[in-house]
């Protein structure tokens, strides 16, 4: 029976262990060891199939970037009395996914904080920047010193975070182009103009004119060409390397670039008009796009 017993506790279900990238950013526990922050609470964590319990209501626009763990902690100065700084780490799949959840809360005449390599959006209340596979937030309540503390809490974070915070190579591409809108390049990863065929790819506003325009960098991926040729409304071949979709916001011009596919578009964009920007576009792109040797 003693033999019974022992064999049947042998074979049963043993409870694991948490994986460590289930716990809080490591980031977190480096930071407070340093001394100048205190947690004020313990910090929470959540995946992708709890992230909206915390917040609901965008974790949609998460979970296409790959959201993997977020951490949330409530910080103060360990000197200041009465100090509080929200902190957020969402770790994304990739540096390029978080790259691209950055951009999604990047908009135009922002103030930036100079901490290269790293653009970090600033205000006197909240940050965003990503490093490495780590998009952050910062947020603290209106004050005299929110600022400050702003900004001390992502100067000390920043450094802490593994990998870089440049851009991926095909945001300066879309930088290049002088007609974009500056702080509009922006890493889609779901649905681009209306269609999912289109993603995933790079987008930049075009100041007027054309009307509603915008400059697209599709990067390789598949048989890109045959699905626009299926998805797209209108979509027709114009020449050996010229082609034309008609969307509800004007006329889609695309051309092949390398491996990649560059496009613009805008409301009653001239084809000569368009063909100038692709041009440029592909130039740009040479060396990004380039075939495989």
């Amino acid at each position: 029976m003693v033999l019974l017993l022992l064999a049947l506790l042998l074979l049963a279900p043993h409870p694991t262990a948490p994986a460590a990238t289930d716990g809080p950013h490591p980031a977190l526990a480096a930071l407070t060891s340093r001394g100048d922050w205190k947690l004020l609470e313990p910090p929470r964590t959540f995946g992708a199939d709890t992230l909206y319990e915390e917040i609901d209501g965008e974790a949609e626009l998460f979970l296409p970037y790959g959201m993997e763990r977020l951490t949330v902690a409530i910080v103060g100065r360990a000197s200041a009395p009465g100090s509080e700084v929200r902190l957020e780490l969402y770790r994304m799949a990739s540096p390029r996914d978080a790259y691209g959840i950055w951009s999604q809360h990047r908009f135009p005449d922002q103030e930036l904080l100079p901490l290269p390599p790293s653009e970090v959006v600033v205000s006197d209340t909240s940050a965003d920047f990503f490093r490495g596979e780590t998009f952050a937030r910062v947020r603290a309540k209106p004050g005299e010193r929110s600022r400050k503390e702003v900004v001390d809490l992502v100067s000390d974070i920043v450094t802490l975070l593994p990998g870089s915070g440049s851009p991926p190579e095909e945001t300066r591409v879309l930088d290049g182009q002088p007609e974009r809108v500056p702080g509009t390049v922006i890493y889609q990863k779901r649905s681009m103009l209306g269609y999912e065929c289109l993603a995933p790819g790079f987008e930049a506003r075009l100041s007027p004119p054309p009307a509603r325009g915008r400059l697209l960098l599709l990067p390789p991926g598949g048989e890109r060409l045959p699905r626009l040729a299926r998805e797209l409304p209108g979509f027709r071949e114009i020449s050996a390397a010229l082609y034309r979709a008609d969307l509800p916001s004007g006329p889609l011009w695309i051309s092949p670039a390398g491996n990649c596919i560059v496009g613009v578009t805008g409301a009653d964009l001239p084809r000569g008009e368009a063909e100038r920007f692709l041009s440029t576009l592909a130039a740009g792109a040479k060396d990004v796009c380039a075939p495989s040797p």
